[in-house]
C-alpha cells in the first residue's frame, strides 16, 4: 500500500442515463443537509459506477484509481484527450466514453482530485513532493508554487497531513497511519472530503459545521488566488526548495 497513490476523482457531467438509486446508508452528519449530495448507481455491462447529484442540480461521476507514479496520478484526472496526449493511456477518458458519459466543460480539462499517500515517516517527505501530490503535478511539470499550505494531526504518534493544491481543483492527504488510510480514509473520508471540496470550490460555501471540514475549508481558502478570507492561525505553511 505504501508504494501506491490512491486518487479519488470527481467529474462534473451532463445528466447521465440509466442511473438508479444507490444503496441505502445512514445519514452522513458531516453535511448540513441530508440532500446536499444524492448518490446513484450507473449500470453498464454488468458493472455499476457511482454518480451523484448535488442540491444545485449538478451531476458528478465518481471513481477511485490506484497510481504507481506522479505521472500516472497527473493523467488520472484528465477528462478530455488533447492532441499532445493522443498516444497516452487516459483511463478516465476511456471509462467515460464506454459509459457514454459527457463531461460538463467549465473551463478545465481535469477532474477534481483528492490523493492519498501512505508513508513510513512524513518528516522525510519533502515539501516539493507534497506540493507535487497536492497539485497533481507530473515529473515534467515546472515548479511554480514555492510553498505548501497544510493542516496536520497526530494520533498515537502517527501524523496525518492534509495539503491544499493552489488553483488546481485538487488536494492531498499524506499519512503515516495505515489503519486510518485503509479503514477510515479509503472507506469514506476520501470521497466525503472531496464532496466538501467540490461544493466549496463551485459555490463558495462549505456545507458543514463540523470542526474538521471547517479547518479544511479554511485551508482551501488560503490557496485560492481571489479569496482572502482564510484565517492564517488555522493552517501552516512550508517553503518548497
Amino acid at each position: 500500500m505504501k508504494n501506491k497513490l490512491y486518487s479519488e476523482i470527481a467529474v462534473p457531467i451532463e445528466v447521465p442515463f440509466g442511473f438508479m438509486p444507490g444503496k441505502e446508508s445512514e445519514r452522513d452528519f458531516t453535511f448540513d443537509k441530508e440532500d446536499c449530495f444524492r448518490d446513484f448507481l450507473l449500470k453498464k455491462g454488468g458493472q455499476t459506477y457511482d454518480v451523484s447529484l448535488d442540491d444545485q442540480g449538478q451531476w458528478y461521476f465518481f471513481i477511485s484509481m490506484e497510481c504507481d507514479t506522479l505521472d500516472e496520478l497527473k493523467l488520472s484526472r484528465q477528462i478530455f484527450r488533447p492532441p499532445y496526449l493522443k498516444d497516452e493511456h487516459l483511463e478516465l477518458v476511456d471509462i467515460m466514453e464506454k459509459l457514454e458519459i459527457r463531461p460538463y466543460y467549465e473551463g478545465h480539462d481535469k477532474a477534481y482530485g483528492h490523493v492519498l499517500s501512505l508513508v513510513d515517516n512524513l518528516d522525510t517527505v519533502s515539501a516539493f513532493k507534497q506540493a507535487r501530490l497536492a497539485n497533481y503535478d507530473g515529473t515534467d511539470d515546472p515548479t511554480i508554487i514555492k510553498k505548501i499550505h497544510f493542516i496536520e494531526n497526530e494520533y498515537k504518534g502517527e501524523k496525518t497531513r492534509f495539503i491544499s493544491g493552489f488553483e488546481t481543483r485538487s488536494f492531498a492527504t499524506v499519512t503515516e497511519n495505515e489503519f486510518y488510510a485503509k479503514e477510515i480514509h479509503l472507506q469514506g473520508n476520501a470521497r466525503t472530503y472531496l464532496k466538501l471540496f467540490i461544493y466549496f470550490a463551485r459555490y463558495g460555501k462549505l456545507p458543514s459545521q463540523q470542526m474538521m471540514p471547517r479547518f479544511l475549508g479554511n485551508l482551501w481558502s488560503s490557496t485560492q488566488s481571489l479569496n482572502n478570507a482564510a484565517n492564517p492561525a488555522l493552517f501552516r505553511d512550508e517553503g518548497v526548495e
